[in-house]
């Protein structure tokens, strides 16, 4: 018979399960506690990872002014988007990347 939703089994299986969970928890504080999980060290290590994004971060940026500068032809995007079926922008930006050299971009296209 159900009572409150749960049978007797029911209940003390999830009791059961309650009390095991209660353990494990106790188990994994007394690990960080002998351990002595180090603040310092975790902020230092979050501190360096947040440096390297920036650093990832401003190096992208270099990067997109240093293809902004590389002027493409007319012509050449012209054959890309015909011959590759791509829209204008993706077929400017790989031939910025060879520096206009259409065989390279060809070449990077049918590779990927």
């Amino acid at each position: 018979q159900f009572f409150g939703g749960m049978d007797g089994e029911t209940k003390k299986t999830a009791d059961k399960a309650a009390a095991r969970e209660a353990s494990q928890l106790a188990e994994v504080d007394k690990y960080v506690e002998e351990a002595g999980v180090d603040k310092a060290k975790a902020d230092e290590a979050l501190s360096s990872i947040k440096d390297d994004h920036q650093k990832e971060a401003e190096a992208a940026r270099q990067r997109e002014r240093e293809l902004a500068k590389v002027k493409v032809s007319q012509e050449n995007v012209d054959f890309l988007m015909k011959e590759m079926e791509m829209p204008q922008e993706k077929a400017e930006r790989v031939l910025k990347i060879h520096k206009d050299n259409v065989v390279a971009s060809v070449r990077e296209l049918l590779a990927s």
